[in-house]
């Protein structure tokens, strides 16, 4: 019966279309084994690289992650190295009623705005949801660079490249401004940078460990580029 078979080929067009549409690959679909729709091509569909990556969805410990959070949180961390002996002078030089609340106040602004802000809820999570697209299957340089591939610098949208090296080099001119000033005002400053970067560094750690624990990476874009 020509009409009975065209409902039929049309209702296995709307299965395929279902199944296939979005261009996912499910094992139970006819894509999955190798069947098309009709008058498409028999040939299978298969990710692309990039669109394997977006498809991890769980947190599996591997060498190459660890080396990316350690990584970047070493990178933090020596970065805050000649802060710390400078935040501390207050301690032995001493400050004034009103030099000692902007001190505090630098510390709690900092905590907020660069640690909590900053870091918590945006560079962390990004820089642990990279890091568990790496494993021994990646490529050797993603592996060997993978502190600077979990915070941006390659392998991703050009938006979030630009960001990551503005903040870098953002950084650097803080730096060198704030090594101008005379105490106490450098050491009020400085305590404020030590406290969001120890913030970082500890956020980085938590939502690693935590992810492992619960096998589930943040909820955060990748940004990974459109093509491999």
């Amino acid at each position: 019966d020509p009409h009975s078979a065209a409902l039929a080929q049309a209702h296995f067009a709307r299965a395929w279309a279902a199944e296939c549409g979005s261009g996912r690959w499910v094992s139970s679909s006819p894509c999955a084994n190798g069947m098309a729709a009709p008058g498409r091509s028999t040939v299978p569909w298969h990710p692309t690289a990039t669109e394997q990556l977006k498809e991890v969805a769980r947190a599996r410990f591997s060498v190459a992650s660890a080396w990316a959070v350690i990584g970047v949180i070493g990178m933090l961390a020596n970065g805050m190295r000649k802060l710390v002996p400078v935040a501390l002078q207050p301690f032995s030089q001493g400050l004034g009623p009103a030099g000692w609340v902007a001190y505090a106040l630098s510390g709690a602004f900092f905590a907020y705005a660069e640690g909590y802000r900053g870091f918590q809820l945006r560079f962390s999570p990004l820089v642990v949801r990279r890091a568990f697209l790496l494993d021994a299957n990646s490529p050797a340089l993603q592996q060997a660079f993978a502190p600077a591939f979990a915070m941006a610098f390659f392998h991703a949208k050009m938006r979030r490249k630009v960001v990551a090296f503005s903040l870098i080099f953002g950084i650097f001119g803080l730096a060198a401004t704030v090594k101008r000033l005379p105490y106490p005002y450098r050491s009020i400053l400085d305590v404020g940078v030590c406290v969001g970067l120890t913030w970082g560094m500890a956020s980085v750690a938590a939502i690693y460990v935590q992810s492992l624990r619960t096998g589930r990476v943040p909820n955060a874009d990748p940004c990974l580029p459109s093509e491999p």
